[in-house]
């Protein structure tokens, strides 16, 4: 194991002491998410970096095969909270959605991103 992965594991204590861990490209992806949500497919992508741009066509080539629930739902949680779990809380909240479906969805959803971009 690596210092990146052993630094990403994460022990929550309590009564059912579950070991968390965190990949390593999650951030990045979660970057790449926003970015694509915050940049419309009008705007040109002329004078970004090339890295911007095969980022942005990574998660729209992921996006566009989820059905339209899903990526409304994905869209929703990220753009209601800069942090994901808040953006997760509050979405379930507001619609009553399942905490655990929705992770679900975000964990997958940017597994294949990553795979997209050869992250993985």
């Amino acid at each position: 194991m690596n210092q990146e992965q052993v630094r990403s594991n994460e022990t929550v204590t309590g009564t059912d002491r579950k070991l968390k861990t965190r990949c390593y490209y999650t951030d990045y992806v979660q970057h790449m998410v926003r970015f694509y949500l915050s940049t419309p497919e009008t705007l040109s992508m002329e004078g970004r970096r090339k890295a911007d741009i095969e980022n942005w066509l990574a998660v729209q080539d992921v996006l566009r095969h989820l059905n339209t629930t899903d990526r409304q739902m994905l869209e929703d949680v990220y753009r209601l909270h800069h942090k994901l779990p808040e953006g997760v809380r509050m979405y379930c909240e507001k619609t009553g959605a399942d905490p655990y479906t929705v992770w679900v969805l975000i964990t997958k959803t940017n597994s294949r991103i990553a795979k997209r971009r050869c992250l993985i």
